[in-house]
């Protein structure tokens, strides 16, 4: 037998063996690892496909536009990335933007703004901090806008400059901020204007500025910095006091505090009205207005009213106030003998039967009602028996509102008994006395005075003269005036003697202050001899002047007004007629109205029920003291006429009726809610598509998920979107685009035709669809055929990695509400669905399935 050393070849077999298992494990080891860098790999790059999902959309919803510009290091410019809102901004296509980036992004620079641009530019490039601008640009149209642009440089390896930044629209903002300034401007001009002192203090009364300088009244001086000082600083302790009084007060209540002060500057009182406005929770201003002006107007009213009182009790007249009904509203004591009531007696809420006689008490009653229905003064004579003594008054009633007179008694039992005897007396005596005269002249045939008599008050021409009486009146006839004044008066004379009737005439003098109307009254006392009374009318003629003027200032404003309005009484009496003749009248040919009642017109159905909606606003506004507002429809031939009718009380038992034809107003406002319809409309619906937009789809989606899960039906979502459709932009342009998104959207509109199904436009190239009481399997099927709707439509789209037509990739998902789940779950789901059917090569549909 031979026998062979194999201890070497057992030792290397071992070894062999051994690096086997050691590599083996590394293989082992190597190929997981492998195996987790590529899971890795793929979930980053779905990562990445999701963020650039996400990028895209916030791009889209970004109100400006983002960008990336690269400056080269030769200065040329290029455009990285630029959203597809640059093209409001520019009033061009996205793909000439990216071409030419610097005609858009520099050229339409204002030529002033360019400069500081780039210079700021360059220093942010080199500090490396953010870079901020704005600027004017001036679009091809001629269109300008400030923008605004926020941006960061990034510093390339080969010298370029990458900014990375948003580009916004400010013109708004811009406009906003001139408008403010002007209106500032406006504000600090109106405040120079004003002529008060204006301060601005806080609750304890430390100024803190002066907002309104005015030296003539600030006791403060004009180059002091208030702001510290006390009030009490300055002013009297009394003055400060109530000032801080007033501060604390406003600022407790919120509301403007005003008082009086009166300070002792440069040795005179001056008199101030101080205003305390709350301007904040701690703070308040101070309003100094001088009034020294106004405090002296006061006195001398005091004055003058007191002048007046005086005036009044030196009165002979006895007067007092009276309410329609007959009680007394206000009574006035003078010094007449005829006031029998004690002088400490105010009879102010009785009525005049509880101190008057019966038959006195219904006279004055009746005048009472006939001048203020008649709105004339009534003036007639009664007679009292007074402790055995008779007397005789005159009593003038003057109407001085809807519901109120003025007495006015005097005593004129002198005057009767002198009546009496006029009876008895000679011509003359009787005309003086019955005239009241100003100035009386008795003068012969001739023209020679027999007797002059002028009062105190009386405007003479010959005022100068003392020795009238025995001259001729021609003597005073310096002249032409003159001359046919006395003319004038001697033709008047002989036509009294003549014809033996009084003459009387107007006629207007001269004086120093101006004109002076006179009356003249010419009578014969004798057969050559007449007596001339002379009186002054010039407040007469003055109230009458303004009277007319009034008047006429009335009618223009009642012809200018387009409304009816007619005075009406409680029972339906018509106590005044006003019409227009720009309004179309129910009572056109119905003659004079006035006088007549409202409810004897209702001829026919119409009218009558028109006239009794009238009593009855009528009525409601007497019993509350409000206006009445209605609308009515009347139909006039061939007119309709919408109108608006207010019903004001005016006295107790009165009213005025206002129509006013508002048929032009109730058109515009039907006009306009149908426009708001219109808009509200076209405010839910795709202006490209004519699809629901985003924000009708969520509110639906809502609307229908709440449904469902009262129900508890199922609701399906469909959201789809169109293969490389950016590509198909790029390559067909936008408008092409747009045609092809209205065609597919017309397309699936076919398709989804339940009433209680919505199509709508989700964003861009995305569609969504709600499908109400849908389970999986049945939105699944209506996905398949909208897959095939889109490719039967033969869209050319030669650079799809798909197909050479314009296909579509559909995400579906389903569920049961529930209360723990919104709405949003059911998007996510058919997202994640739609990027399943975009991973398994688009034109397909996938569901999204719970694991």
């Amino acid at each position: 037998m031979a026998y062979q050393d194999i201890t070497a070849q057992v030792q290397c077999a071992n070894i062999v063996e051994q690096y086997t298992e050691v590599l083996g494990e590394q293989l082992q080891q190597q190929t997981t690892a492998l195996e987790q860098e590529t899971l890795i790999r793929q979930w980053l790059e779905q990562e990445l496909h999701h963020n650039q999902l996400r990028l895209q959309r916030f791009a889209e919803t970004v109100p400006g536009v983002m960008y990336s510009l690269r400056v080269n290091p030769d200065r040329s410019i290029a455009c990285e990335y630029v959203n597809e809102r640059v093209e409001t901004f520019f009033e061009a296509t996205h793909r000439e933007i990216r071409q030419h980036p610097e005609h858009y992004f520099l050229d339409q620079i204002r030529p002033c703004d360019r400069w500081g641009l780039l210079m700021g530019a360059a220093r942010s490039a080199t500090r490396q901090t953010v870079f901020a601008y704005e600027w004017q640009s001036i679009t091809p149209s001629g269109q300008v806008r400030w923008l605004k642009t926020r941006a960061q440089a990034e510093l390339r390896e080969n010298g370029a400059v990458c900014w990375h930044g948003i580009l916004l629209d400010v013109s708004d903002r811009k406009q906003a901020e001139l408008d403010f300034r002007e209106q500032a401007a406006q504000s600090a001009a109106v405040l120079q204007s004003i002529p008060d002192l204006i301060m601005r203090v806080d609750r304890d009364g430390y100024y803190l500025n002066r907002i309104r300088s005015n030296p003539a009244i600030d006791i403060l001086p004009h180059d002091l910095d208030i702001q510290g000082h006390h009030l009490a600083d300055y002013l009297p302790p009394t003055v400060a006091e109530q000032q801080l009084t007033m501060i604390r007060q406003a600022l407790a209540t919120g509301e403007i505090q005003v008082a009086e002060q009166v300070l002792a500057i440069h040795g005179k009182h001056q008199y101030e009205e101080v205003r305390t406005v709350p301007c904040g929770p701690q703070d308040a201003l101070l309003i100094v207005r001088d009034i020294h002006d106004r405090h002296v107007a006061e006195r001398a009213r005091q004055g003058l009213e007191a002048k007046h009182r005086r005036i009044i009790m030196a009165l002979p007249d006895l007067m007092f106030r009276v309410s329609r009904a007959g009680y007394w509203l206000g009574y006035v004591h003078t010094n007449a003998v005829i006031d029998y009531l004690p002088d400490d007696y105010d009879p102010s809420g009785h009525h005049i039967t509880d101190h008057m006689p019966p038959a006195i008490a219904q006279q004055q009653l009746q005048k009472i009602e006939q001048a203020i229905v008649t709105g004339q003064m009534q003036v007639f004579e009664q007679t009292l028996t007074l402790e055995q003594r008779v007397q005789h008054e005159e009593v003038r009633i003057v109407p001085q509102g809807p519901d109120e007179v003025l007495f006015i008694v005097r005593d004129i039992t002198n005057r009767k008994t002198a009546e009496l005897a006029l009876k008895k007396s000679e011509a003359e005596n009787r005309a003086i006395l019955a005239a009241i005269p100003d100035l009386m002249v008795r003068l012969h045939r001739d023209g020679t005075y027999l007797g002059y008599f002028r009062t105190e008050n009386a405007v003479d021409l010959l005022a100068d003269v003392s020795d009238i009486v025995g001259r001729n009146i021609f003597e005073f006839a310096h002249n032409d005036f003159h001359r046919e004044h006395v003319e004038a008066h001697m033709q008047a004379v002989r036509q009294v003697l003549d014809g033996g009737e009084m003459a009387i005439f107007e006629q207007k003098i001269p004086t120093e202050s101006g004109w002076q109307y006179e009356e003249v009254r010419i009578v014969s006392t004798g057969e050559d001899e007449v007596l001339l009374i002379v009186q002054n009318i010039s407040d007469r003629k003055q109230t009458q002047l303004a009277l007319q003027q009034s008047e006429a200032q009335k009618q223009a404003i009642l012809t200018a007004i387009p409304d009816l309005m007619f005075h009406l009484r409680a029972d339906g009496l018509i106590l005044d007629y006003m019409e227009t003749s720009d309004f179309a009248d129910l009572l056109d040919n119905s003659g004079c109205r006035i006088g007549q009642n409202l409810l004897d017109f209702g001829v026919t159905d119409a009218l009558a029920r028109h006239f009794q909606k009238e009593m009855q606003a009528m009525r409601q506004a007497l019993a509350t003291g409000q206006m009445q507002i209605y609308e009515q429809e009347t139909h006039i031939g061939d007119i309709t006429q919408q109108e608006e009718v207010r019903v004001v009380p005016v006295t107790e038992d009165e009213v005025l009726v206002m129509i006013r034809d508002i048929s032009d107003r109730k058109r515009i406002e039907a006009e306009l809610r149908s426009a708001n319809e219109r808009l509200a409309k076209l405010s839910l619906t795709d202006s490209l598509t004519m699809l629901a937009n985003r924000r009708r789809l969520d509110a639906y989606l809502e609307q229908e998920w709440q449904r469902s899960y009262r129900r508890q039906e199922p609701l399906s979502f469909i959201l789809f979107d169109l293969d490389f459709f950016k590509r198909f932009n790029d390559t067909y342009g936008h408008q092409r685009g747009d045609e092809c998104l209205y065609e597919v959207a017309q397309a699936v509109s076919t398709v989804v035709h339940r009433s209680s199904d919505l199509v709508a436009r989700y964003g861009g190239e995305e569609f969504a669809i709600v499908l109400s009481n849908t389970d999986l399997k049945g939105a699944f099927t209506m996905a398949q055929r909208i897959c095939k709707t889109i490719r039967a439509l033969n869209i050319p789209h030669c650079s799809s990695e798909v197909e050479q037509i314009v296909t579509a990739s559909l995400g579906v998902s389903a569920m049961v509400p529930t209360s723990e789940q919104r709405p949003n779950a059911l998007i996510r789901q058919a997202d994640q669905a739609l990027y399943a059917a975009k991973q398994a090569g688009r034109d397909n549909c996938q569901c999204f399935i719970s694991r």
